[in-house]
């Protein structure tokens, strides 16, 4: 084994040695000596240098007893090797130590978080906070024990039985709230809304019931909202809840199998027995249910399943009557295949079977090329060869905006917000420079309404509160749906389930630039200029996105720099098609082969309970016109011009129906009379609406739900009971409806020098386009009104804004450049935050 590993050693030092022999040779002198007065060259042949060998062979002596200087010179050899070869490698580690400080020293940091978030305080929560997951359970488990009740819990509950659908934070009085925040007494109590299904009572009703205190409830009481035209909620006026539509899913699946022959005829698909994603046909409900008050009689509409098969009708739909609490009485009342109606289900398989009794559709299979139109997959020529990332936001110094829990703060703007699980995002106590703007700014309500031929789309008006929009939000993604700077909060809510649960990353917070000047001016005189300022249009956005069935909606609220405060909704998601049939053009255009998409309303209604310099505001309507007068400075000349006349508007008929005769150009101001400003003006604030879209079908009898429509702007006296202007009872019996927002205003009571609410509507008109596949674009499909200081200050309050550019000529060249303080460089990198992250579950709540 020795004499191997030492051959091995000497064959590899052989080549080394022979390589350091040829070095030495050529680029050494050879050594010399004198010997008898001559110069000859002594110095030995230099040998091959044997393998590493133990040091007490090296010293040994020859066989003839001299000491060999061939193993000690080998030796020598063998630690200039290892000498070089560490120097080699001290040489490149060296290297890479100076590239790695290069790379270092080039690559910028991450830029720092900035301003701070702080979690809200789940066992603090303040006054316009939405209720915290143990309030929710609190006030569920007090009711649940309330023997009289006799409530189910919501997972054991049936049609038949009195469970609680939804439980909600209930706002103090608003006197009440003032006092606390102006310090005059304590946080006011927490209290619960609790909705509760009676389907075990005669006649079955829905009842709302005030729970609290919370978290430890000791009371609960049943009420009844004095703005509601009825005194019981009628049971056919409920929203349909997961336990409803458990048992119409499982009629249709029974339906659904007898009418496979048709369904694999026509369609080669089937609803009981499919392969999903592959041959399966899907059952969608639509509303209002019926005809007239007190019908609950659903149509249900097929489509294959596919991604995008709101683009995919097929021509067959059910309706089912399901208005009685015995389930044993639901039934089949009528069914509509391929524009021919039957009112039982068998009566159509028989016709379907036989021969030329009735007209048929027969669809083929489709492939992925052929229903790839619905579809989000990215198709056609690309605009670049090669991908590019696209502009991107970057806080050099961090985010300039604090998030303490549900309160906000940005610049001079501090306001709350919370999310209503009925309509949403709302935000609460608005201050700007510490003075309160507004208490409320919410939604109320969002509707569409619909023409068109057919059972289903002739009939579809939805009232999307009643379908839960806020609980219906989903989480946002990073990247797309807000910047990757973006600070993103979740949502608690209490609706359709036992428990509370959590949809995460759902409201979105962040600055924007908005790529356009605030104010700016260029000063110019002939042969120059004088200056230039201007000042970027930073903005704080607060968005939640919802889905409502097949369309989403983006709800922003913005707040500007120079005091404005600015509401957009923007549109976006499928449309709403139909199966075509003859005589469909007039409601639509085809948007693919027997596929139409119908005209249709979008209406927004806000809230805006503004109070301006405290509560005892008025209503005023600037109003222009022209007269014709004589030029003051050339007699016998004359001109037309414009002139503005203020009018105060006296009383609620004034303020709504009254504007809608009023054809002038004007302004609507909310003021305060005692307080003026600098100049002697009453400071206010200025409602600009953008979207005013004129409410079509206010003649039908399904909108009567909607009277709120009718009004692009309407001014009421303020009532705590009159806290909103529809409700989630809205979408089922619109005929009749339980909040009318007409007896708001019906009463008449005055709107000057007191508390007032403005009732905001803005609407879109939208004609479906093959352009709008595979789903409507945001670009064209939004709406937006803007609260907007009128005379409140003495001047643009953004002019304390560091972000202010000036920039002067200098006499001899060059310029003057003030951006008071602020740095236009960026030395830090973004954090990534893409859309990676994204989750998309609902998540049970933890306590």
């Amino acid at each position: 084994m020795t004499r191997h590993r030492a051959d091995r050693g000497a064959m590899i030092d052989v080549s080394l040695g022979s390589a350091l022999s040829r070095t030495r040779t050529y680029g050494m002198a050879p050594m010399s000596a004198k010997h008898n007065g001559a110069h000859t060259d002594t110095s030995p042949e230099i040998q091959p240098c044997p393998g590493r060998v133990p040091e007490t062979f090296t010293m040994a002596s020859s066989k003839d007893g001299s000491s060999s200087d061939g193993p000690r010179r080998c030796t020598q050899l063998f630690a200039l090797k290892v000498t070089a070869f560490v120097s080699c490698v001290l040489c490149v580690l060296f290297i890479a130590v100076i590239i790695a400080l290069a790379v270092i020293k080039l690559e910028r940091p991450t830029c720092a978080p900035g301003y701070s978030v702080i979690p809200r305080d789940l066992e603090n929560p303040r006054v316009f906070d939405g209720l915290t997951p143990r309030e929710y359970i609190s006030a569920r488990d007090y009711l649940l024990n309330v023997k009289s009740l006799n409530l189910v819990p919501f997972s054991q509950a049936s049609i038949n039985s009195s469970y609680i659908y939804m439980i909600d934070h209930l706002m103090p009085l608003k006197d009440t709230v003032l006092t606390f925040l102006q310090g005059i007494s304590k946080q006011p109590e927490r209290t619960a809304k609790a909705i509760i299904i009676r389907g075990d009572m005669t006649p079955p009703r829905v009842e709302e019931y005030i729970v609290g205190p919370l978290p430890y409830p000791t009371y609960h009481k049943l009420v009844t909202n004095p703005s509601f035209t009825k005194s019981r909620i009628p049971y056919s006026a409920k929203p349909v809840d997961k336990i409803e539509y458990d048992v119409l899913y499982s009629m249709l699946y029974n339906i659904s199998v007898d009418l496979y022959p048709l369904m694999y005829g026509s369609y080669k698909l089937s609803y009981h027995n499919c392969t999903k994603g592959v041959d399966c046909l899907l059952w969608w409900d639509i509303a209002p249910r019926g005809r007239v008050s007190g019908e609950r009689k659903t149509w249900f509409w097929s489509f294959r399943d596919v991604e995008g098969f709101y683009l995919h009708p097929l021509g067959l739909e059910i309706q089912i009557d399901h208005e009685s609490t015995n389930v044993k009485e639901w039934k089949v009342t009528k069914i509509v295949y391929n524009g021919q109606q039957f009112y039982e289900v068998d009566d159509l398989v028989t016709r379907y079977g036989g021969v030329n009794l009735l007209r048929k559709i027969n669809y083929e299979p489709l492939g992925a090329k052929e229903y790839l139109y619905s579809s989000y997959n990215r198709r056609g020529k690309s605009e670049m060869p090669d991908p590019l990332q696209g502009p991107k936001l970057v806080e050099p110094d961090g985010r300039r905006y604090q998030v303490d829990g549900q309160h906000v703060s940005y610049m001079h703007w501090d306001f709350d917000f919370k999310m209503r699980p009925s309509t949403g995002l709302q935000v609460f106590d608005v201050r700007f420079q510490e003075e309160r703007i507004a208490y409320e700014i919410s939604l109320q309500d969002a509707v569409v309404f619909y023409s068109g031929y057919g059972p289903v789309q002739g009939t579809s008006m939805y009232f999307d509160a009643s379908w839960m929009m806020g609980a219906t939000c989903n989480e946002l993604v990073p990247g797309v749906d807000c910047p990757e700077t973006a600070v993103f909060l979740d949502a608690d809510f209490l609706t359709n389930t036992q428990d509370p649960w959590r949809i995460q990353n759902s409201v979105c917070i962040f600055e924007n630039t908005g790529n356009i000047p605030l104010r700016r001016h260029y000063t110019n005189f002939p042969g120059g200029y004088s200056g230039y300022a201007g000042l970027v249009d930073y903005h704080l956005i607060v968005r939640t996105i919802t889905n409502i069935w097949n369309y989403d909606y983006i709800f922003d609220y913005i707040f500007h720099q120079n005091g404005a405060v600015q509401v957009r909704v923007s549109a976006t998601g499928y449309v709403q098609a139909t199966y075509a049939l003859y005589g469909e053009r007039k409601f639509g255009y085809p948007i693919y082969n027997d596929v139409v998409a119908n005209i249709h309303q979008h209406l927004f209604n806000y809230k805006v309970d503004l109070d301006i310099n405290g509560v005892q505001n008025s209503y005023a309507t600037l109003d222009v016109s022209t007269h014709r007068t004589e030029v003051a400075w050339s007699k016998g000349v004359h001109k037309t011009e414009m002139v503005f006349e203020k009018n105060i508007q006296e009383n609620e008929l004034d303020a709504g129906p009254g504007q809608l005769n009023n054809t002038k150009p004007k302004y609507d101001v909310i003021l305060n009379m005692d307080a003026t400003s600098k100049f002697k003006s009453e400071r206010g604030y200025r409602i600009l609406n953008h979207g005013i879209s004129k409410f079509i079908l206010q003649e039908n009898e399904a909108t009567k739900a909607a009277n709120w429509a009718k009004y692009p702007l309407a001014v009421t006296k303020y009532h705590d009971f009159e806290d909103t202007s529809s409700s989630i009872y809205a979408q089922n019996d619109p005929w009749d409806p339980l909040l009318d927002f007409d007896k708001f205003i019906q009463n008449n009571d005055s709107i000057v020098n007191t508390d007032i609410v403005a009732w905001v509507t803005m609407g879109l008109l939208h004609i479906p386009h093959t352009e709008d596949v595979p789903s409507t674009t945001t670009a064209g499909s939004q709406v937006t009104f803007y609260l907007l200081p009128f005379n409140y200050f003495t001047e643009c309050p953004s002019v304390s804004s560091p972000n202010t550019v000036k920039i002067t000529p200098k006499r001899e060249g060059g310029i003057n450049l003030n951006t008071h303080g602020t740095s236009f460089e960026s030395t830090c990198v973004q954090k990534s935050n893409g859309p990676d992250k994204y989750d998309g579950r609902l998540h049970d709540v933890e306590l």
